[in-house]
């Protein structure tokens, strides 16, 4: 067995391990399988929402989509840390104190919480529907992500690293729920930061510094290192509209948001905030810079989202390499796991329990919630075998689809009085048939990322739809 096999099962019994001494904590309730008990300090939360938010998209999908782009992938920067600031500073606090105070457990319970009557229900299935079909494609990009990883590392058949993705995650977040889920990103947000700055470096010091990945990157093509790639007119506007868009999406995701649920009070999120914000610059920073220089080093790849892997395995040695690869399953497993516990919160707590009434008590519930993780992930792996193998773009649609419908929703249901049952209901359809729409209409995609245009439509219209409803109510 050689060293990089050796580090990668070692990570794999790591965080096996902590899904079952987490299990030994689980408690038999909905609000301590899905939200620790509302117990996370600062730097759990801190790190737990930064790791379940960037996925195997960054370490895979903007690493490849950098090596395409050149440095304009910088532009990512600036729109995500402004983003993350507000998620925290502002719709963070107050959805913490909203959520505890009504001792909602999931997304669906905030947006019902403050209505009554048919709307309760209503709202609940469609967010369900919504969080099921979206979270569950989510999910399949980062078992894609797995098995890109293990096609490179191991030489495994596509649906073998498929299934091995699968089981990894399955096992410790059924055991553990959102403890296990909270334990372990803390070890996987460590593993993505190793990866991107580390790897990023070797490379340019075997190219012999950033002036020679700047030459090298001129001479294969100029538009590599022009950070608005000579477009302009309509060209530039939806470069723009793809990088400053992408952050639009933060205040929509349910697997980010549950973070702010969790934390044990307003200092963890206040202190959280700033150790989120510092790791997603670095993070990001190290993602787009590895894309760069592997562009630079290699030139051309069959598969330019395998470049953190490839270069890894070529330049660094085997029980290094090993861990590089560990980082790979850390984003994948960071996000996924969040994702699983979330959708599956949505079938048990939110369908099964508040809509259906089914009273479910003890380890019957305990054994529910764990049964649902298993359905959602295997449907996700079923997904992710069909070979839908491009991460960066999969993740963008799910992305834009839980941004646009859940976060107008909820950022004016917190900040917005007038808000009615009816408006929520109408941004949250509004928003993920927008993306839907405009996704399938080439005119319409040609123009720009999805995720602006969705968000707008959704935000205008639950603003319009709880004017006219307050008026008759």
């Amino acid at each position: 067995m050689d060293s990089i096999t050796v580090s990668f099962l070692v990570y794999t019994m790591i965080v096996f391990g902590f899904g079952i001494y987490a299990a030994r904590f689980a408690r038999h309730s909905s609000s301590d399988f899905f939200l620790a008990g509302r117990r996370l300090g600062p730097w759990l939360a801190g790190l737990s929402m930064s790791a379940s938010a960037e996925s195997g998209w960054v370490t895979l999908g903007l690493v490849g989509m950098a090596f395409h782009t050149g440095i304009g992938a910088f532009w990512i920067l600036p729109g995500t840390v402004a983003a993350i600031a507000f998620n925290w500073w502002v719709l963070g606090r107050r959805l913490r104190a909203v959520a505890a105070g009504e001792g909602a457990v999931t997304l669906p319970d905030v947006l019902a919480g403050s209505f009554s009557g048919r709307q309760v229900k209503i709202i609940r299935v469609i967010a369900v529907l919504i969080i099921l079909a979206m979270l569950t494609a989510y999910v399949a990009a980062q078992l894609t992500a797995a098995a890109k990883t293990f096609e490179v590392t191991f030489g495994w058949p596509y649906l073998a690293g498929i299934a091995m993705g699968a089981a990894i995650v399955l096992i410790y977040t059924s055991l553990g729920g959102f403890r296990a889920v909270a334990w372990t990103d803390v070890l996987q947000a460590v593993l993505m930061i190793l990866a991107v700055t580390l790897l990023p470096w070797v490379l340019v010091g075997e190219l012999g510094g950033m002036d020679a990945v700047l030459s090298r990157l001129t001479a294969q093509d100029a538009a590599l290192t022009d950070p608005l790639a000579g477009r302009a007119g309509l060209a530039l506007l939806g470069f723009f509209m793809l990088w400053l868009g992408i952050p639009f999406g933060y205040p929509g995701q349910p697997h980010v948001l549950v973070r702010y649920m969790a934390a044990r009070d307003e200092r963890a999120i206040l202190r959280g905030a700033v150790i989120s914000n510092v790791w997603v610059f670095v993070l990001f920073s190290g993602a787009v810079l590895l894309g760069i220089a592997a562009r630079a080093y290699y030139g051309e790849l069959a598969d330019a989202e395998k470049a953190l892997p490839v270069a890894a395995a070529g330049l660094l040695p085997g029980w290094l390499a090993g861990m590089m690869i560990a980082a790979v399953m850390a984003a994948v497993c960071s996000t996924a796991d969040s994702q699983l516990l979330v959708a599956a919160s949505a079938v048990s707590h939110d369908l099964l329990q508040q809509v259906f009434g089914r009273e479910v008590r003890g380890r019957s519930l305990l054994a529910m919630h764990r049964t649902t993780v298993l359905l959602v992930g295997l449907t996700a792996a079923a997904i992710a075998a069909s070979e839908s193998r491009v991460i960066f773009h999969f993740v963008l649609y799910a992305w834009a689809g839980l941004g646009a419908a859940f976060g107008p929703a909820l950022i004016l249901l917190l900040f917005w009085k007038h808000t009615t049952g009816e408006g929520i209901v109408a941004g949250m359809i509004a928003g993920v048939m927008s993306v839907v729409i405009w996704v399938e209409t080439p005119v319409l995609k040609a123009l720009c990322y999805e995720m602006i245009p969705a968000f707008v439509i959704a935000f205008v219209a639950v603003v319009m739809v709880s004017l006219v409803s307050s008026r008759h109510a």
